[in-house]
């Protein structure tokens, strides 16, 4: 408020001073210039004469300008940061001119101006005897300038800089309109127009200028003006108060018929503001190779350093489980002390048939019946299968105890258990931590299934952004993208580089989630030591508060594969024997003698997955880590299982539906992530596990990882005895169908295998009435259609789109119709495929065949579902559809055989003009050419018979298309 005051008493002076002298100095006189262009105003007799006496009868002013800060708009704060007192400056200039007395020169008053940052000087003086008022206004002006010189001259408002004093050859005019000061002035003409060349003489000595514009037609009543431009404010502002009310004469400018009688114009001068309402936007948009360029680098710079850690945070939280309810221990100790306490019904309580209706099944309480009624061979036969789970669950335990060093695939049929196995592994891999209440290892995991079947980009991006946890999103930015540069390709004829596709967004989003990743790990770490800490310091009574009661792990597989692998592990639970450990260092060892009993089966697997995690961890802690730069940088002295608790605070990573066929045209976005996951293993960041359902999806990811094989864990469909206790189980639980199936109907349940879909439909069919003989001649006869569109094609043009020819999948389809596997060396070898791999990788990817491996290897081929074999036998046995597709096998054959004839006859042309009698040698014998004369002669004998017996095929199978019951 003082400094506000401060502020207010000067222009309450200076309103009250102008309205003093308004009649004095507002009519003063003006000197002429030595051009003769300004003229003088008749001397008035000033209104009020107080200041004035005998010795002062003329007067005159000077504008010392810059001694006060100006405004230049109206929020300008500089006179608040340079507070400066304009009484006080007009005492200290008034000061330093009054010691000059040239012509009785004295200082009337001090005027200050505030908004131009000046002050009029209004004096008085008496010109001796001799002297014209002019001149002595002429020598008391350099006489000032003189002896202001001399004292260094009036200091600037800044303290930097010097000013001097301006003749006034106007009429001051102080106002404090909100009108200010800028380097462009308007000059209205009260009169005739003066000439551009005159105005810019009298202008020009206050500055440069940098444009005149000419007077524009106005409307009538209307004065004309013109713009002067200056190149800098103070030009402007000197001569706005210089020459405001100036008159001008312009000898150019005289009445017609008459010379030498020159008009006069007065000058009237205000400042134009500048026109900026677009001028921003204007030079944005003139310069688009500067302001794209920074434009993208701040919003680059905006989303690192504010967006990032926010986004790191939430996919922490999601990691975590901070914001899921069911997490939290509040919520936890309420279920397990007050409403796992309440309970009205249990399901042992419920009828099997209400029970298996609602879709509810007891750990107890199998609703497998008949499963204790089932044969030994049975139980063989499950605990065989078991075994192949078991070396599954062995080599995921020994993948995660380890440092990352490759990815882990693991690679089976829908409903071979994929999820199920994982869930179970997850929820035990706390038993690999050196601690005895070590929790689960943090999971997060990605669904392509739901990434690829989002309907836009957009779309695409906020999928993986939500099962990631990574907020926020801004999906609108990326469509404003794509219009700045079509703007910028009209602009500057090139895209600015603001268009961001998929693939980059996700590769944004991934990198995100892998930084956080890493800091996660070092997290854990850091609060598993502490807790480790502060239980060792701890009392053995006592209990650290932030330790579990009991584990609780929870990691729940998709829903989709949730339907379909539950079913077979329950059913091979079930059935399964107890499995008594007999050591805790050898995982090898762990399977012991079956049990006739099956309550216990599900606590038997439980028991597995623990003593196999102990065998390995026994195991490692044997024989020592292995010691790598990764773990080396870790390992102290002092902390002999840090290695094996590093390992076990990395998180795990697992990438569900990783298959070409869900990805259709965006398979581009598979090598992103097949990318990030090779990333990941590479530093060392989390382990990863890649579920699919083909084992040909795992070539992508070795792309990624070309220096280091990939871990395949290889899952198969559940075994016959499994698959029948499974469909009695669930045709009893409905009660439509006796519980014992007849020796007919396990024959045709046979026939289905232990595909967990197929299954499935076979309940469903039985569940509506259906026989189960009926249904799986349905599930048979619904196949055969599905095979002749998968591998043949409905029409021509889709028949050229796939990849192997028809008489390739032709060839393997009778070979699997009468054998259960076939060799995978001789089909590759043999007509029609002659080394073509690719054909065969393509039908393994549509699931009409499954290839088995040993060793890395490709060993054999089988048909891609158990029920398949029966298919290819009914679509094989289906005459006319056999007679055309062999027509075209033979023909093909033909044709291939008819071109190794043509090619041997021109072999033996060749060699019958080289002379075949020439080679015969010294020693006897027919010599090369005859030789190879023989063998070609021999291959044509072997090429033609095969030519004359598929001829004779063909007729044959032609009388089997034309006779009309369809028999040659």
């Amino acid at each position: 408020m003082h400094r506000l005051g401060l502020q207010r008493r000067p222009l309450v002076g200076l309103l009250s001073h102008r309205t003093r002298l308004a009649g004095a100095w507002r009519q003063s006189s003006i000197t002429a210039s030595s051009d003769g262009t300004i003229l003088n105003d008749s001397t008035a007799p000033p209104d009020d004469e107080s200041n004035l006496d005998a010795t002062t009868r003329e007067r005159g002013t000077f504008f010392v300008g810059f001694v006060l800060p100006a405004r230049y708009g109206k929020w300008d704060i500089r006179a608040l940061l340079f507070h400066r007192d304009p009484e006080n400056v007009a005492a200290r200039v008034k000061d330093l001119l009054s010691s000059t007395s040239t012509h009785g020169f004295r200082v009337l008053d001090v005027e200050p101006t505030p908004k131009d940052g000046g002050l009029f000087v209004h004096f008085g003086f008496n010109p001796e005897q001799g002297i014209s008022p002019p001149k002595a206004f002429d020598q008391i002006e350099e006489t000032l300038k003189s002896d202001l010189d001399k004292k260094g001259g009036i200091p600037g408002w800044f303290g930097h800089g010097r000013t001097t004093v301006h003749r006034v050859k106007g009429k001051p005019w102080n106002e404090d309109l909100n009108i200010f000061p800028s380097n462009i002035l308007r000059i209205e003409f009260e009169g005739p127009d003066v000439h551009q060349e005159v105005l810019y003489d009298v202008l020009r000595p206050y500055g440069r200028i940098t444009s005149i514009t000419k007077p524009t037609p106005v409307p009538v009543g209307t004065l004309r003006f013109v713009t002067v431009t200056f190149s800098r404010i103070r030009s402007a502002i000197l001569a706005r108060n210089c020459l405001h009310g100036v008159g001008l004469a312009d000898n150019t400018l005289s009445h017609a018929g008459t010379t030498g009688a020159p008009t006069k114009t007065r000058l009237s001068f205000t400042y134009d503001t500048p026109i900026q309402a677009h001028a921003v936007r204007n030079w944005l948009t003139s310069h688009p190779r500067i302001v794209l360029p920074i434009v993208a680098f701040l919003l680059g710079s905006l989303t690192y350093t504010v967006f990032d850690p926010i986004r790191s945070f939430f996919i922490k939280s999601k990691i975590m489980g901070w914001f899921d309810c069911q997490e939290w221990r509040i919520v936890k100790f309420m279920q397990r002390n007050v409403f796992g306490k309440v309970t009205f019904t249990t399901q042992r309580d419920k009828p099997a048939s209400i029970a298996a209706t609602s879709g509810e099944a007891s750990e107890t309480n199998s609703p497998v019946d008949g499963s204790r009624a089932r044969s030994a061979s049975s139980i063989a036969a499950s605990t065989g299968e078991w075994r192949e789970r078991q070396e599954a669950v062995q080599a995921l335990f020994s993948y995660l105890a380890e440092s990352p060093s490759t990815v882990a695939v693991v690679h089976g049929p829908q409903g071979s258990g994929k999820s199920k196995l994982l869930a179970e592994v997850i929820a035990n891999t706390g038993s690999l931590s050196p601690y005895q209440d070590g929790a689960p290892r943090k999971v997060i995991e990605i669904d392509c299934a739901k990434i690829f079947s989002a309907p836009s980009d957009s779309a695409t991006v906020a999928s993986l952004a939500k099962q990631t946890g990574y907020w926020p999103v801004f999906s609108f930015l990326s469509s404003m993208g794509n219009l700045i540069d079509l703007a910028a390709v009209g602009l500057i004829g090139q895209k600015a580089g603001f268009t961001t596709t998929v693939d980059a967004q996700m590769k944004e989003i991934l990198e995100v989630v892998g930084g956080t990743l890493k800091r996660l790990s070092a997290d854990t770490l850091k609060d598993n030591q502490k807790k480790q800490l502060k239980r060792v310091s701890s009392p053995p009574d006592e209990k650290p508060a932030d330790s579990p009661s009991t584990p609780e792990p929870k990691v729940e597989p998709t829903a989709t594969d949730e339907k379909k692998d539950s079913s077979i592990l329950d059913a091979v639970a079930s059935s399964s024997a107890s499995i008594v450990s007999s050591g805790v260092s050898a995982v090898s060892s762990s399977v012991s003698a079956v049990s006739s009993s099956v309550v216990g089966a599900k606590d038997d697997v439980q028991g597995f997955l623990t003593k196999a995690a102990a065998g390995i961890l026994g195991e490692k802690q044997q024989h020592g880590p292995e010691e790598d730069i990764w773990t080396r940088d870790r390992t102290s002295a002092s902390s002999p299982h840090l290695v094996d608790e590093t390992i076990n605070a990395l998180p795990l990573v697992i990438i569900r539906n990783f298959e070409v066929k869900s990805a259709g045209k965006r398979e581009d976005l598979l090598s992103v992530l097949a990318d990030w996951v090779a990333t990941l293993v590479e530093h060392r960041v989390a382990h990863v596990v890649v579920v699919s359902d083909n084992r040909e999806n795992m070539r992508r990811l070795a792309k990624s990882l070309p220096t280091r094989p990939l871990l395949s864990i290889p899952l198969g469909d559940a075994d016959t005895a499994s698959a029948l206790s499974f469909v009695r189980g669930k045709i009893t639980a409905v009660g439509t169908q006796p519980s014992t199936l007849t020796v007919e109907d396990e024959m045709w349940v046979e026939r289905l295998g232990g595909r967990a879909s197929d299954l499935d439909t076979l309940i469903h069919k039985v569940r509506n009435g259906s026989s189960v003989k009926d249904a799986v001649q349905d599930i048979i006869v619904r196949g055969v259609a599905e095979l002749r569109k998968t591998a043949f094609g409905d029409e021509v043009d889709d028949a050229k789109d796939l990849p192997w020819k028809p008489e390739q999948v032709w060839s393997v389809l009778k070979q699997l119709s009468q054998h259960d596997e076939i060799s995978y060396a001789e089909v590759l070898l043999e007509f029609p495929f002659k080394g073509d791999e690719v054909a065969l990788r393509g039908m393994e990817h549509a699931e009409l065949i499954t290839i088995t491996t040993q060793d890395g290897l490709p060993v054999s081929i089988k048909p891609g579902k158990p029920v398949y074999r029966y298919v290819f036998q009914r679509l094989v046995n289906d005459r006319i559809f056999h007679a055309v597709q062999d027509i075209a096998y033979n023909n093909k054959v033909i044709a291939a055989e008819e071109a190794t004839i043509r090619k041997c006859e021109e072999e033996l042309t060749t060699l019958r003009g080289i002379g075949l009698d020439l080679g015969s040698s010294f020693l006897g014998g027919s010599g090369a050419t005859g030789a190879r004369a023989g063998y070609l002669l021999a291959k044509m004998r072997a090429s033609q018979e095969k030519v004359e017996a598929k001829e004779r095929a063909v007729k044959k199978l032609k009388r089997i298309l034309t006779s009309p019951e369809g028999k040659p």
